[in-house]
């Protein structure tokens, strides 16, 4: 579970919306969308595992298979492939388009009728119309958010897109943990012709930490190697609950690995 412990991790329609100039996270998925799989031993293994888990964690809040859902921050689509398999109406957005058209070539391949959008999570309901009983955001998406207001205002995004006592369900990494010693590194996943992992440099005290990300691929016994680059705020879990708080949630859960079963912390924010 080395890659799931320590890496990040997302048709019918696909609508883009142009932007003056992406920013860090934007251009840090655009750039990883075509090797974005290659952080899983087994894309598709992982893709079945957390259907399961995210399955169970839906249906024990009560969403039905019918209910509208949202995944706000669905990357090349490991969690949205997942739930529109097993049957769930979702709809998926992300900020990186060139996740998107990625996600929406997996979903074709798997005979999967989603529609993708590209949406920053600033500013969700600019694109989207409608309301969802439940709105994701899975593998440490949010803390690409780097200051409490913007974060308090993708937060506020979310909760207005909710129905009424839906559920905001998202992940990040143990930070409460990881704060603890600040790692300068990941350890690297090393699979059959690849290898990946992650340096972080934090900036003196203080939570933001620039992260530089590493694909080797060997061809033939030779090596490419790829870097992309992007900034994280490590927040605690008490620090989103007082931002969900501000942002209107009533009550926040959090799942812990053991409990829910999946790589990462898990909150479910209720309208």
């Amino acid at each position: 579970m080395i890659n799931e412990l320590y890496f990040t991790s997302t048709v019918k329609n696909c609508t883009l919306f142009l932007k003056e100039a992406p920013n860090m996270a934007e251009k840090f998925y655009d750039a990883l969308a075509e090797e974005y799989h290659l952080i899983f031993e087994d894309w598709d293994r992982s893709i079945s595992r957390q259907g399961d888990v995210l399955d169970n964690l839906l249906s024990a809040e009560g969403i039905e298979k019918t209910s509208s859902l949202l995944d706000c921050s669905c990357g090349i689509g490991t969690q949205t492939l997942a739930l529109a398999k097993k049957g769930y109406k979702i709809t998926a957005s992300d900020i990186s388009g060139k996740s998107i058209g990625r996600a929406k070539r997996e979903a074709e391949q798997r005979q999967l009728d989603i529609p993708f959008f590209q949406a920053d999570m600033k500013e969700l309901s600019s694109v989207h119309k409608e309301t969802f009983r439940a709105i994701l955001s899975m593998d440490n998406a949010l803390p690409h958010l780097m200051d409490e207001k913007e974060c308090i205002k993708a937060l506020k995004e979310v909760y207005s897109l909710l129905s009424g006592k839906g559920i905001f369900l998202f992940s990040i990494r143990n930070y409460d943990e990881i704060l603890k010693e600040k790692p300068s590194s990941t350890l690297p996943a090393i699979r059959d012709h690849t290898i990946t992992f992650q340096l972080w440099e934090w900036k003196q005290h203080s939570d933001i930490y620039n992260l530089r990300h590493f694909t080797m691929v060997e061809k033939d016994g030779d090596w490419s190697v790829s870097e992309r680059n992007s900034q994280y705020r490590a927040y605690r879990r008490e620090d989103l609950n007082q931002l969900l708080h501000k942002a209107g949630f009533r009550e926040v859960k959090w799942l812990l690995p053991e409990e829910s079963g999946f790589y990462q912390p898990i909150a479910v924010a209720y309208k």
